[in-house]
């Protein structure tokens, strides 16, 4: 480490809400997922403060649990354990529907707003980037009482929605306003260039930006600088307004002006030299060697698609594709995915678990790889076709190979990663191909996202089978419209380092019918990004302690953007990368807590790293005990799990399993019996508490 490291303490009080409840309740008093729902003619009032990107880790990844589902339970122990993910990131909801299709309003009553709701009073409403809904969710939403109000509508607009889409367009689907289901409701897909220049803006500011182009064109070049001005001091995220900002200055022969924005341009990486080159608005400026020099330091050319971004909820994203920066301007959104289904056409439970266990194992190991698209005749494949020579050319450069066939399945294939398909029935085991862990592999057809009956054509779950960590396919009939399924540079995206959730969300362009089924935080690529460490203790005292991190390899300052702690799965604090860290055990509850330090590379996709170790808080009288024993069973009866609390400083005890109270007496000791309808099977994490008067 290098000396410019700095230290990080870290200080609590009891009275201290550590939640970040940070986001006023809407008019109607209702808060969802800390965002405030108060929608104005397209958009939504939002009060939140912009922040930068980053991807996504398994602190800001929420698993969702049916808690009267064994098998939701036993899978939720398992990808929490191989995830890492904290107990604070588990919810666990009553009520669920028993089946696996539901209507909208039973979404949203029984789903999606008590989740929002339980992650606001948890505090995550700031912190969680994705849902992964265990099993035993409804995955067909019903559509049509929402949908009667708009009786016109044309018919490629279906009445049935995915569980993962709309939630991921929650902003939109908790009022009701059906902008869900138009062909661009996710702006955080990427598309291609031409549309950064356009207005996009949801609230106030829309009109502003109207303006300040109606004055150019009538060549008020002074209003229009003047608007533009005030535009991108509130938005900073949106680059195309200095671009702009910068020809106006121009052509009023403020060059001075002109080049100390291009410069602030060049330095975020967001110049082109063909943008300037071609403009004709900084003619008066070419022999100026100030802006020769600059069009050298420029990227030499943008390329026709949007470049991946790393997803935070807690950007709000413009109409153009980049985030904004002011209340009310843009729209937050969630990922999510379905990590598995174990009813109708889904896979057996074992299946389920050995599918997320191998995605798990996967992050880092991508290397070079071959990549399938199917480009038959098939309107299921002609459909994506546009987008493949973009993605191709992405795929090559970094040093892929690109198989493009007219079959409709790549055959005798040893080393895929990706394959693009366009098939209603197909039988995968016949191509004597195999993909490798962390593949994505999906299909471009009707149903074959339709779980809940069989309806003739193949379930998405067979590419997970034949060892996909990532499918997707549409929950009802959603017609050949490219915007409902994933474009070709996902699988560009996937391959540039981007995790399976974002790789996914950046190529939907309106995800409200798509059903993504897999491990979201699965990332093959984008390990030379990851800087290795661990967690030393250099001193545990009963009021503070002391850690220093230690790194696998020598690590510059410059490679690491933030660093992020963890205290039991809540973020506690960010702060610039420090050698040491000091927490002050006074105001945190005695107990064993789980620190975790996440390093954000400054490379920009803002890949994250994550160190853990255990921060003990008391005397040893007031940490209460847990004994756990499995008492196998007899004569055909299944085994008993029992757990034991005793605690000495406490007058009652409670035993919690995914951060919810499955048990709690008035004794300073008790066992209670657990059974997997209560836990679920495999690694289960129990916490015992004890309190005392009060």
């Amino acid at each position: 480490m290098g000396r410019d490291f700095a230290l990080t303490t870290l200080t609590f009080s009891r009275s201290e809400d550590t939640r970040r409840q940070v986001f006023p309740s809407d008019r109607s008093g209702k808060r969802w997922f800390g965002f405030v729902v108060n929608f104005l003619m397209i958009g939504c009032g939002i009060a939140f403060a912009a922040t930068s990107c980053q991807a996504t880790d398994p602190m800001r990844t929420v698993i969702a649990v049916n808690s009267a589902s064994t098998d939701s339970l036993t899978i939720a122990n398992h990808y929490a354990k191989w995830r890492s993910i904290p107990d604070h990131c588990i919810v666990v909801l009553d009520n669920v529907p028993d089946t696996m299709t539901c209507k909208v309003d039973e979404f949203r009553e029984k789903i999606l707003k008590p989740l929002l709701e339980e992650l606001n009073r948890r505090g995550l409403g700031t912190q969680t980037d994705t849902i992964a809904y265990s099993a035993d969710f409804p995955t067909a939403i019903d559509l049509n009482s929402d949908l009667a109000k708009q009786p016109d509508r044309h018919k490629i607009f279906t009445p049935t929605g995915s569980i993962n889409g709309l939630t991921t367009l929650y902003q939109l689907v908790v009022p009701g306003n059906l902008l869900y289901i138009a062909p661009l409701s996710n702006f955080y897909a990427r598309r291609d260039n031409d549309v950064i220049d356009q207005n996009p803006f949801l609230g106030p500011d829309r009109a502003v930006m109207d303006e300040a182009i109606a004055a150019e064109e009538k060549g008020d070049h002074q209003a229009a600088i003047d608007l533009l001005l005030g535009l991108a001091t509130r938005h900073p995220e949106q680059w195309p307004l200095r671009v702009r900002l910068a020809g106006l200055l121009a052509i009023v022969d403020r060059g001075e002006h002109a080049s100390k924005v291009i410069a602030n341009l060049i330095r975020d990486n967001n110049a082109y030299r063909q943008m300037f080159e071609s403009s004709e608005a900084f003619d008066s400026m070419r022999e100026d060697a100030r802006f020769q020099q600059q069009i050298e330091q420029m990227i030499p050319v943008q390329k026709n698609r949007m470049p991946p971004m790393p997803f935070s909820a807690r950007t709000l994203w413009g109409s153009n594709g980049f985030p904004v920066g002011a209340h009310g301007e843009g729209i937050p959104y969630l990922m999510s995915t379905v990590l598995a289904v174990t009813k109708g056409r889904g896979t057996s439970l074992s299946e389920a678990l050995s599918i997320l266990q191998r995605a798990a194992s996967a992050d880092g190991t991508g290397g070079p790889a071959t990549f399938f698209f199917s480009n038959s005749s098939d309107v299921r494949a002609t459909t994506r076709q546009p987008l493949l020579p973009v993605a191709s050319i992405a795929l090559r450069e970094m040093g892929h190979t690109v198989l493009i066939a007219k079959d409709r399945l790549p055959l005798a294939q040893r080393q895929l990663m990706g394959a693009m398909l366009g098939s209603a029935n197909y039988d995968w085991a016949s191509t004597a191909s195999t993909l490798l862990p962390g593949a994505i592999a999906e299909n471009l057809t009707s149903t074959s996202g339709v779980l809940h009956q069989n309806d003739g054509q193949t379930a998405m779950v067979e590419l997970l089978r034949a060892g996909a960590a990532g499918t997707s396919g549409t929950v009802t009939e959603p017609f050949a419209l490219q915007f409902k399924f994933p474009t070709p540079l996902l699988y560009a995206y996937y391959a540039a380092g981007c995790t399976l959730a974002e790789a996914f969300h950046l190529s939907v362009e309106s995800p409200y019918q798509l059903l993504i089924m897999g491990d979201p935080l699965c990332r093959p690529y984008g390990r030379q990004y990851v800087e290795p460490f661990e967690i030393q203790t250099v001193s545990d005292g009963f009021n503070s302690a002391q850690f220093r991190l230690r790194f696998q390899k020598q690590v510059l300052a410059t490679s690491v953007a933030e660093m992020q702690i963890f205290l039991g799965g809540r973020l506690a604090q960010s702060a610039p990368i420090a050698e040491g860290i000091t927490i002050n055990k006074n105001g945190l509850p005695p107990g064993d807590h789980e620190l975790s330090v996440a390093l954000v590379s400054s490379q920009p996709l803002r890949m994250t790293s994550v160190g853990r170790t255990r921060l003990v808080v008391g005397a040893a009288e007031q940490v209460p005990e847990l004994e756990v024993e499995w008492k196998p069973g007899v004569e055909g009866q299944p085994g008993r799990l029992t757990a034991t609390v005793t605690t000495l400083d406490g007058k009652r005890i409670a035993i919690r399993h995914h951060n919810r109270r499955i048990h709690e007496a008035e004794a300073d000791r008790g066992e209670i019996e657990l059974p997997a309808a209560t836990v679920g099977w495999g690694p289960i994490r129990l916490t015992p508490g004890a309190f005392g008067d009060g």
